[in-house]
């Protein structure tokens, strides 16, 4: 039995464990997959009597057992690692914080005498480094490669209160946890419990002081853009009765992609919004698009396009509705030597068409 340290929450007492995915092994990024490097389960615990304590889930004489084990967790067992101790008396330190980053380490932030402290590993000097301390309290990590799937652009983000617990302030490890962000004013004095991986989306959550046993707190990061992978190939969306469809597709640099094409069945009734964020397409090469005239709905296409380098663009046409709204926005800037082709609308019957 592992004599937990138990921290104070308002009037009560909560156990100073705390989960997270993490890599196979810790320092080896392998083939820097989602698998590698998330697919595994990490508990770290602070003991009173030895401090700093990390385990791993692992499978007795096989190895790290796997999150997407068809045997379930009941084949594991938790298996101790080795990690530094903590600068400060653990009996002192409060509201830990755990999660790995893109070197697959761990990072760890905690409270220690109503300041922030975050421990991480540098790569430069090959050892753990400590930031900070910053005032305020109730920390919490996430690693965001586990919000949007997308290694290049992650970072590991730490949210914590201020010392007031009024504001819910935001700090990233690429700055080193240097410039605070307040994301959140409060109505009053607050906990932070914990951040959670949603798809495309962070989560935070905690309760206000007037009502601690409650989840009253829940605050969302904006959705996290979907990356095109190498190479797209023909995406149908089938017509549906009555929806409202919203695709944000933010894509930099996309090399040497290729994009078949796409086509749209009519709908019945619908809220078509897409907007698409292309920069920087380099030798990407587009082939065609149609549509089928619907009978009634909304289409409202976004396109803003950088830097078309030697992008060739086939012909899209659009077939003439019975009525609808069709406000189309492009915006092309530095061209460059970009060849198009041709694009045709025919004669609507009644819509409205603005370029």
């Amino acid at each position: 039995m592992i004599p937990v340290q138990a921290g104070k929450r308002g009037k009560g007492y909560f156990p100073e464990v705390r989960y997270s995915r993490g890599p196979r092994l810790m320092g080896e990024t392998g083939d820097n997959s989602f698998r590698t490097l998330l697919g595994y389960l990490w508990m770290a615990v602070l003991d009173r009597a030895k401090g700093l304590r990390l385990f791993q889930a692992q499978v007795p004489g096989e190895g790290p057992w796997a999150l997407d084990d068809p045997r379930g967790p009941d084949v594991a067992v938790w298996i101790e690692v080795e990690v530094p101790p903590l600068p400060h008396p653990v009996r002192e330190v409060r509201h830990l914080a755990f999660c790995f980053d893109q070197a697959a380490h761990h990072v760890m932030a905690y409270e220690y005498q109503g300041q922030v402290y975050v421990r991480q590993w540098d790569p430069v000097a090959g050892t753990y480094t400590m930031r900070g301390p910053f005032p305020g309290v109730d920390p919490v990590l996430l690693w965001d490669y586990e919000v949007g799937y997308f290694l290049g652009d992650s970072d590991v983000l730490l949210f914590h209160l201020s010392p007031d617990r009024t504001q819910v302030i935001m700090r990233v490890q690429r700055e080193l946890y240097a410039n605070p962000r307040v994301v959140q004013a409060l109505p009053g004095p607050a906990y932070l419990d914990q951040a959670l991986a949603l798809p495309y989306q962070a989560e935070v959550l905690g309760s206000l002081d007037a009502d601690p046993d409650t989840t009253s707190l829940v605050l969302r990061t904006d959705l996290y853009p979907v990356y095109l992978s190498d190479v797209a190939a023909s995406p149908v969306v089938n017509a549906p009765v009555d929806w409202n469809y919203i695709p944000i597709v933010v894509t930099k640099d996309v090399g040497v992609e290729l994009a078949a094409s796409g086509g749209i069945s009519p709908p019945t009734a619908w809220d078509y919004i897409p907007i698409v964020v292309i920069k920087d397409l380099g030798t990407e090469v587009a082939a065609s698009a149609t549509m089928s005239p619907p009978a009634a709905w909304n289409y409202i296409p976004i396109v803003v396009v950088k830097d078309l380098g030697t992008e060739v663009a086939a012909s899209a046409s659009v077939a003439a509705p019975t009525a609808w709204n069709y406000p189309l926005v492009v915006v092309v800037y530095n061209g460059g030597v970009d060849v198009a082709a041709s694009a045709s609308v025919s004669a609507p019957v009644q819509w409205n068409y603005y370029v």
